[in-house]
């Protein structure tokens, strides 16, 4: 594991309700928070790795939901580490909303 982890910095939502929080490095590295009605929040990941062999895939994939967002950010950085990444933890305001509110109305939330 490296100690000198490259920090992926936040980008625009591009879910059409806006329920995700995301971090992107172009063809390197995403990593994604959702928020999905009656699942719970979801942490997706992948990271470009390098191929052995030509049967091999060129991106390495992990998940992880949890009730609460902090349990699933925690579990997919220990994911990131391992690959040298980290996210930008400043990008994230304390109490921030997921997902345009009117949407959840509509959906009994």
């Amino acid at each position: 594991m490296s100690e000198n982890l490259t920090v992926i910095p936040r980008v625009e939502s591009r879910a059409p309700n806006k329920n995700t929080i995301e971090w992107e490095i172009p063809d390197k590295v995403l990593a994604t928070l959702m928020l999905i009605i009656r699942v719970g929040y979801m942490l997706l990941v992948k990271v470009k790795k390098q191929k052995k062999h030509w049967w091999n895939k060129s991106w390495k994939s992990f998940s992880t939901r949890a009730a609460d967002p902090a349990t699933a950010v925690l579990m997919g950085l220990d994911f990131l580490k391992k690959h040298g990444y980290t996210i930008d933890h400043n990008s994230i305001k304390f109490g921030e909303k997921i997902g345009d509110p009117e949407y959840f109305k509509k959906m009994g939330m």
